[in-house]
């Protein structure tokens, strides 16, 4: 019965003063006849630092030190004492006389590694930095063991002089590797396996010799061998499954004497342990709290749980992010709300939601259920008509 009003942009707020179930196909009347469902903005009640670090969260989306001097009446230096290790100022972040400072939780996840060598260095010319270094290295993950590493023939973290090393050591050929970064490729110089007897015996065949097969296995490549021959229908080429079979077990050879050698020499075992671990052994999941959320505008008669408020403070201050909430876990009230957080803290001027065709209708009436005074337009088979699309694109643009 909405589809006479679907070109009345206003037809979702209309739709959404009903509960409607799409199951039963029956509505009843929504809390908006029978309690007030926006409240008017009321003044937080601020008892301390850490009031005041919600407020700024909630008001600003990060830590505004002026902000909560203001709330509290006391200088910045003071709730900054108070706030203890609740913040920490930002050592890339805060630079010409600027000071930025952040969440524990923002502070103390992500690139912990990096961000420990980031602040011991600012350390050295600012001591306040000092205790982020102890508390980042208080959360450093713990160190992974060779046994705990596959050290693969490719793998790009393992540097050029150490492939090169076990080619001399272990192939007996000297030779020159590249190693292009930017589009994973590695080259070899294969002119000193020319003539070598063990390059067509121990290390490779007579088909596939082990300058090519080492070139395979940096490159994570399958050896092939064909056969070609002519005849008066032209060239044929045929894969010869023997001598493929033959390449691809001295290639798994290569392979398997790296991952034993590279590991011999505790010096270099060492060092490429301490490389693992700072590029791939870094990250510290960061756990986000949106228990600060108060969410102006929304209706109070929807009260949304610890979890949705959790995604949509980590929408807020992290961008992107993959909600993977199980069904009917309220993933569109917090979508919603993650929006018009975003819109209201100055991070987004117009938000757009993606869905489903089939989930258009339910979406627009249950983001004017949690957001009333909500102003959506809604590209429904109405609206996005061929004659029509110019004219609300326009509006979407204007709007």
């Amino acid at each position: 019965n909405l589809q006479p009003f679907y070109d009345d942009p206003d037809v979702w707020l209309v739709s959404s003063i009903e509960e409607y179930d799409e199951k039963s196909q029956t509505g009843r009347p929504g809390p908006i006849f029978s309690e007030r469902v926006i409240q008017a903005p009321s003044e937080p009640e601020v008892h301390g630092a850490h009031d005041a670090l919600a407020v700024s969260l909630h008001d600003t989306g990060g830590v505004d030190v002026e902000r909560m001097a203001e709330l509290l009446g006391r200088p910045g230096e003071e709730v900054l004492a108070e706030l203890g290790s609740s913040v920490y100022l930002d050592p890339i972040r805060s630079t010409g006389g600027r000071e930025v400072w952040v969440t524990a939780d923002e502070a103390l996840s992500g690139a912990v590694r990096t961000k420990l060598a980031q602040a011991r260095e600012a350390a050295e010319r600012d001591r306040r930095y000092l205790r982020n270094v102890a508390a980042l290295e208080e959360v450093q993950p713990e160190d992974l063991r060779p046994s705990d590493i596959t050290a693969r023939l490719g793998a790009p973290w393992i540097p050029v002089p150490d492939v090169e090393a076990f080619v001399a050591e272990v192939m007996g050929v000297r030779t020159t590797i590249h190693h292009t970064m930017e589009v994973a490729t590695w080259s070899v110089d294969k002119s000193g396996f020319s003539g070598k007897a063990e390059a067509t015996s121990v290390w490779g065949t007579q088909r596939r010799h082990a300058g090519d097969l080492l070139d395979d296995a940096l490159n994570q490549a399958s050896p092939k061998i064909w056969d070609t021959w002519r005849d008066v229908n032209g060239e044929h080429r045929e894969l010869n499954t023997k001598e493929t079979e033959a390449a691809k077990e001295k290639l798994a050879a290569i392979k398997t004497a790296f991952e034993t050698w590279v590991w011999q020499d505790t010096d270099r075992a060492e060092r490429l342990v301490r490389l693992y671990n700072d590029a791939f052994n870094n990250l510290v999941p960061r756990t986000f709290d949106g228990s600060h959320l108060k969410l102006p505008g929304a209706s109070t008669a929807i009260s949304l749980r610890d979890h949705q408020k959790r995604v949509i403070w980590r929408i807020i201050a992290k961008g992107s992010t993959y909600m993977a909430h199980a069904v009917g876990s309220g993933k569109t009230f917090s979508m919603c709300a993650a929006v018009m957080e975003q819109k209201r803290l100055g991070l987004i001027s117009k938000g757009m939601i993606v869905v489903p065709g089939h989930c258009l209708a339910q979406m627009a009436r249950e983001f004017m259920m949690l957001y009333p005074n909500a102003q959506i337009l809604v590209a429904d088979e109405t609206n996005f008509v061929k004659d029509k699309r110019q004219r609300f694109l326009a509006r979407a643009a204007t709007g």
